[in-house]
């Protein structure tokens, strides 16, 4: 790390365990964040021009990775959690975020985020339930963990939650307060509602706002 004369800008760090490791780029600004973590051979990469505000790195549990492309900007808060072992979070370049919470939950599981995303805040995506949920007659659990995968160029507006086992593909939307449960295999739609489907199709989005003439 570099370090600063603003105790804000040095992250906290409490890690219990061996053999992990912290890589942030020179280049990189970390303001108010934390590095908790306990267990063996984590593994955390931050890399070119990524700026993180008030941002929690949480992993509990061994053989754990977040990797974090170039430019990907939290702007006010989050948090990037891991409660189990051989877990993954990846973030692509030129993805940003206003408040998200991404919870990796379950040994192998994962959320994969494309390029140049843009979240809102008060989002919340998560692979498993965090506990076990099973069938009466078969006594099977019913509810294992499943991976997230957003793609590239998806809006998710404010108040989204994102269950385990979806997938979203390239330029889409997923609207406010939409609760997506499954996977969607269609590009360029806006998806909203609880649950979530296909409100309309044939779109793409621009974060540059387009002011039409007035006459």
């Amino acid at each position: 790390f570099k370090y600063f004369k603003n105790k804000k800008l040095i992250p906290q760090k409490k890690i219990e365990g061996n053999n992990n490791k912290i890589e942030v780029d020179n280049s990189a600004f970390l303001f108010n964040c934390i590095f908790d973590i306990k267990g063996d051979n984590n593994e955390i990469i931050i890399s070119e021009f990524s700026r993180f505000n008030n941002v929690i790195f949480y992993i509990r549990g061994d053989n754990n990775k977040i990797n974090i492309k170039k430019n990907v900007k939290f702007k006010r808060s989050g948090e990037l959690w891991i409660e189990d072992s051989y877990c993954e979070i990846f973030i692509d370049d030129n993805t940003t975020f206003e408040g998200t919470h991404l919870a990796v939950t379950e040994p192998f599981s994962k959320i994969v985020i494309g390029k140049d995303c843009m979240f809102a805040y008060d989002i919340d995506l998560r692979t498993g339930d965090s506990h076990s949920i099973f069938d009466v007659k078969t006594e099977k659990r019913i509810n294992y963990a499943k991976n997230i995968n957003i793609g590239n160029n998806i809006w998710i507006a404010s108040h989204v939650t994102i269950l385990k086992g979806v997938s979203i593909m390239d330029n889409s939307i997923v609207a406010t307060r939409s609760v997506v449960t499954k996977c969607f295999i269609e590009s360029n739609v806006i998806i909203g509602g609880i649950p979530a489907t296909i409100i309309k199709e044939n779109i793409y989005w621009d974060r540059k706002r387009i002011y039409s003439n007035v006459d």
